[in-house]
């Protein structure tokens, strides 16, 4: 870290600094303008006033004038270094600066999606599914038949989403080393193309969750008519998945919204409900009871277990 002295008109430019167009920059948020403020799409509680310099972030308590006050305060940077971040990513974009001429752009190349190479037997991705996890070993292994899941050699669940000619367009990962926690997405994943389970039957229900694994606890939770309705995962909380599914599957009408039942998850479903409800379509919530559907499907599973071991035991 540099002890040198901070330049006061780096500092103040740094303070004017379009927070918005910040925010678009450095973590890849979008914003909605409405209601004489912006809303983040992807953190509906994230609001800026018109003025794109204040801000409030509802679900977290704080708010601020400026990049630096988020900086500081919800990412607890040192000042210095706040200042320093903005400088060096070149994300100093004024307010009151003039707009410069928008250059012509060329036409956005595809995105080449790199799958991992598979593994020859899939223990772990059994293992942690079903075993771990309580995933009906059924349902994964139709998924496993239809490609849409499979164990890399690093041993990593890979759930793949594809586009409508049938090609591989997205795949994300999850680790299954102990409490492994690692997650990410392949590199060239269009997240247009989300992980799903289409109904045998055009369908008018949509279940929508955060996690492939919470859509397959679902399903697992609801097998007896596993095959009746669509599934969807977002890969997270935006909805940039949806329009692609509903694009292809005409005869949806109804949109179940089952993210996480967490802060960032209720205020997702929320504003996606009343999204699509404006866009005429019938939308409602299906929480769960605890964090998320995985959660619930393993409380569900519990009493089969514990009757179980307790027959070991004799």
């Amino acid at each position: 870290m540099s002890n040198k002295i901070i330049d006061k008109a780096i500092v103040e430019r740094v303070r004017n600094t379009d927070i918005v167009n910040f925010f678009e920059r450095y973590h890849g948020f979008t914003f909605t303008h409405r209601g004489g403020e912006y809303r983040c799409k992807q953190h509906p509680s994230l609001a800026i006033k018109d003025n794109r310099l204040s801000w409030y972030w509802h679900s977290k308590g704080t708010g601020g004038h400026g990049v630096l006050d988020y900086l500081t305060k919800v990412e607890n940077m040192p000042f210095r270094d706040a200042v320093e971040v903005v400088v060096n990513t070149a994300l100093i974009t004024t307010v009151a600066a003039p707009s410069p001429p928008v250059p012509l752009q060329q036409p956005e190349k595809p995105k080449v999606l790199i799958l991992p190479e598979k593994a020859g037997i899939p223990l772990k991705l059994l293992t942690y599914l079903c075993n771990k996890r309580g995933i009906d070993s059924d349902i994964v292994n139709a998924l496993m038949q239809k490609e849409m899941l499979y164990e890399d050699r690093r041993g990593n669940v890979v759930f793949v989403g594809y586009d409508e000619y049938g090609k591989a367009r997205f795949a994300s990962l999850r680790g299954t080393y102990g409490d492994c926690s690692f997650r990410g997405d392949c590199s060239g994943s269009d997240k247009r193309y989300g992980f799903n389970m289409a109904a045998n039957a055009p369908s008018e229900r949509l279940y929508i969750f955060e996690s492939p694994i919470d859509l397959m606890s679902h399903t697992s939770l609801d097998k007896a008519i596993w095959q009746q309705h669509n599934r969807l995962s977002l890969s997270g909380t935006s909805d940039t998945a949806i329009p692609f599914f509903l694009n292809q599957h005409n005869a949806v009408k109804e949109l179940v919204f089952c993210l996480d039942n967490d802060s960032t998850g209720r205020e997702a479903a929320v504003s996606m409900a009343r999204k699509y409800a404006d866009k005429g379509y019938q939308t409602r919530l299906e929480l769960p009871q605890g964090k998320d559907f995985n959660e619930d499907l393993q409380a569900h599973l519990k009493p089969a277990k514990a009757k179980k071991r307790g027959e070991l035991c004799l």
